[in-house]
C-alpha cells in the first residue's frame, strides 16, 4: 500500500454509549489503534455514543473521517461541532438512510461492527447480506466482541446455519475479533 494512500474501515455502532463504561473506552481504544495503522474512517456522522468516541479519537491520532449522515438525523445528533480537528472530517448529507448506508458500502474498504443497537444490527446485517449476494466483494467484515457483548449474535447466526437457513459458508464473510492482538491481524488482512 501507497504511503499516501490510505483505507478506509466503515465504523458501526451506537449513537449512544450504552450502560458499560467499557464500551467507550474500547472505542477510544478502537480509533487509536485504526489511525495509528493508517486508516481513515467512514460512519454515521454524530458525535455521540460509540461511533462519536471512535470519529474523534481516530482524528486525534491523525485519521481522517466521512461522517455521512441522513437529513432527518441532523436535528437528533449534534455533528462536527466538538471534533478535536475539524480539518480532518468531511460531513456529507444525505436525503434518505437507504442513500446514507449506500454511501457508507461505496466508500468503505472493510468493515467494523462495535456494541449498538438496531441500528447498528441493521447496518451488519446488510452488510453480511451484501457480502453474501456478492454486492460487496472482497471487503472484510469484523464484529468487535472484546466483552461478549455481541456473543448473542454470534450464537444466532450459529443457530440460523443449524436450522439450514443460511450456508457454514456465510462464516467466511465476517470475523470475529475478541481482542487487540486479533484486530490488529485483521487490520493488516485489509
Amino acid at each position: 500500500r501507497q504511503m499516501c494512500i490510505r483505507d478506509r474501515i466503515c465504523i458501526f455502532g451506537g449513537s449512544s454509549s450504552g450502560i458499560k463504561k467499557e464500551h467507550e473506552k474500547l472505542a477510544i481504544t478502537l480509533g487509536q489503534i485504526i489511525a495509528e495503522n493508517n486508516f481513515d474512517i467512514v460512519f454515521g456522522g454524530g458525535e455521540n455514543g460509540i461511533m462519536g468516541a471512535i470519529a474523534k479519537s481516530s482524528i486525534t491520532f491523525g485519521a481522517k473521517t466521512i461522517g455521512i449522515i441522513p437529513e432527518h438525523l441532523i436535528k437528533d445528533e449534534l455533528i462536527n461541532t466538538n471534533f478535536p480537528n475539524q480539518t480532518n472530517t468531511e460531513l456529507i448529507i444525505t436525503k434518505t438512510m437507504h442513500k446514507r448506508k449506500q454511501l457508507m458500502y461505496s466508500k468503505s474498504d472493510a468493515f467494523l461492527i462495535l456494541p449498538g443497537g438496531i441500528g447498528t444490527l441493521d447496518e451488519c446485517f446488510e452488510v453480511l447480506t451484501w457480502c453474501q449476494l456478492n454486492i460487496i466483494k472482497n471487503k472484510n467484515v469484523g464484529i468487535i466482541n472484546f466483552s461478549g457483548y455481541w456473543d448473542p449474535l454470534i450464537k444466532l447466526i450459529h443457530n440460523i446455519i443449524n436450522e439450514q437457513f443460511m450456508k457454514i459458508e456465510n462464516l467466511n464473510y465476517f470475523e470475529e475479533i475478541k481482542n487487540i492482538q486479533s484486530l490488529r491481524k485483521f487490520l493488516k488482512s485489509i
